[in-house]
């Protein structure tokens, strides 16, 4: 059976235990401990745009590498978004907070002399508020959005010594199955998709993290 004709509760439950077995599946092994964490900052302005906005995140790192080849983690996320749309001669402000948290399992497919290519698989979690400017100039909540999703993005790292490495999480290429719930909407939505694009630069850009890792 297709996952998008499952409903709502199932998948849930099978987000929640996908969660819960990254960690009951790595407790009987000796494991050595890292910490990190990455960021993206994005701005959008310029000459003859209808729309101007930036955009930052930050995710700290907690994970174990079991041997050479596998490591898992957790990563909470918290990100803010400001926009600024014109349109039929006027200007339209919003502001999104958004937060979650997302374990994962990584699985190293390509070590070439101090660069490394993982396979990162997670079930994340997140919430998200949304903020609009009203004409008398006053914020105005907008919606509340659950969201979940299973995703499989590859991961670059660059070995810069034997405790230090750097990291690029590559988003714009993602195998996804993702739902959301909104107060908006009242209603469930799930969908599922490749992305692997460079066509648009400016999304592409905002979709790349970079962040580091230090293992004990």
């Amino acid at each position: 059976m297709s996952l998008h004709l499952l409903s709502s509760k199932t998948r849930k439950g099978i987000l929640l235990g996908l969660v819960a077995s990254l960690f009951l599946g790595s407790g009987n092994a000796s494991a050595q401990d890292y910490i990190g964490g990455s960021f993206t900052i994005f701005g959008l302005t310029g000459r003859n745009t209808s729309s101007e906005g930036n955009s930052f995140s930050v995710a700290p790192d907690l994970g174990w590498y079991f041997g050479d080849n596998w490591a898992f983690g957790i990563r909470p996320v918290v990100g803010f978004r400001t926009t600024a749309t014109t349109y039929d001669g006027n200007i339209h402000q919003a502001r999104t907070l958004s937060w979650g948290f997302n374990p994962y399992a990584r699985y190293l497919l390509l070590d070439y002399n101090r660069f490394g290519l993982w396979a990162e698989a997670s079930p994340e979690i997140g919430f998200q508020h949304e903020w609009s400017r009203d004409s008398g100039g006053d914020w105005v909540s907008n919606d509340r959005i659950f969201r979940y999703d299973i995703r499989l993005v590859p991961v670059l790292t660059y070995q810069l010594n034997e405790h230090i490495s750097l990291e690029s999480r590559l988003n714009l290429f993602s195998l996804a199955f993702t739902g959301s719930h909104s107060t908006r909407t009242d209603r469930d939505t799930f969908s599922y998709g490749l992305s692997a694009t460079t066509k648009d630069v400016t999304g592409t850009l905002e979709d790349i993290s970079i962040g580091f890792l230090y293992k004990f």
